[in-house]
């Protein structure tokens, strides 16, 4: 099966900079990753977890790509899944009638793609770089 473990999930934010001395001063993460979401983005991917978890929050700041998240600050998270073979995943799926939201996109953090549920619910797949 492709989709192997819960990769990732995501904390909105309105400061970035200060939800990451939270989560790594005061509750004692570990930064895993703090990069440009995209070259030239104001926000980052900005990645923390509890030493060795395998899952990792991401500290996401809503952007206009995401406006309708601003609403859920401190409120909601978002569900990741890791996945390997995203092409092919996709391929897969959309022959069972997934319904894709966002199609597959590379970025430099990797390849995403967003589909719905049974129940409406969007769920963002996730293949890191280079896979």
């Amino acid at each position: 099966m492709p989709i192997k473990r819960v990769g990732t999930v995501c904390v909105f934010v309105s400061d970035q900079d200060r939800a990451k001395a939270f989560y790594t001063g005061v509750l004692g993460m570990e930064l895993r990753n703090d990069s440009p979401l995209y070259p030239g983005a104001p926000n980052r991917w900005l990645a923390v977890a509890p030493q060795g978890a395998a899952t990792e929050i991401i500290l996401y700041l809503p952007d206009e790509n995401w406006d309708h998240y601003r609403q859920t600050v401190g409120k909601s998270q978002a569900l990741t899944l890791e996945v390997t073979g995203m092409a092919a995943l996709a391929a897969d799926l959309k022959a069972k009638g997934v319904t894709f939201v966002q199609e597959p996109d590379v970025q430099p953090w990797g390849a995403s793609a967003i589909i719905r549920d049974s129940e409406g619910n969007s769920l963002i797949l996730r293949e890191a770089p280079g896979q």
